[in-house]
């Protein structure tokens, strides 16, 4: 049994095995035209991954909910402010 896998399964299927994993990592997971990291389509989807789990907890803690988005809301309205503040006062 000196034959990898592969080949044993080439020589009794008289096919070429699929691997799977292999062929998604080779494509770059179908991904490589549609999105890249530098892109805007890449920060959505990692908002998506914040939000979802926000609009799972709204079923069952909408209160609570609302008030974490809001407080993000506000924090990050604060935060996006005060760097365009700190900008405009140290500029290079």
């Amino acid at each position: 049994m000196s034959q990898r896998f592969d080949d044993l399964v080439t020589s009794t299927e008289h096919a070429e095995p699929v691997h799977p994993l292999k062929a998604l990592w080779k494509q770059n997971f179908y991904l490589d035209g549609f999105v890249n990291t530098e892109g805007g389509l890449s920060l959505l989807w990692m908002d998506a991954l914040l939000v979802v789990p926000l609009i799972m907890a709204a079923f069952f803690y909408p209160w609570a909910a609302l008030a974490v988005g809001g407080a993000v809301l506000f924090l990050t309205f604060a935060g996006y402010e005060g760097y365009v503040l700190w900008k405009h006062h140290h500029h290079a």
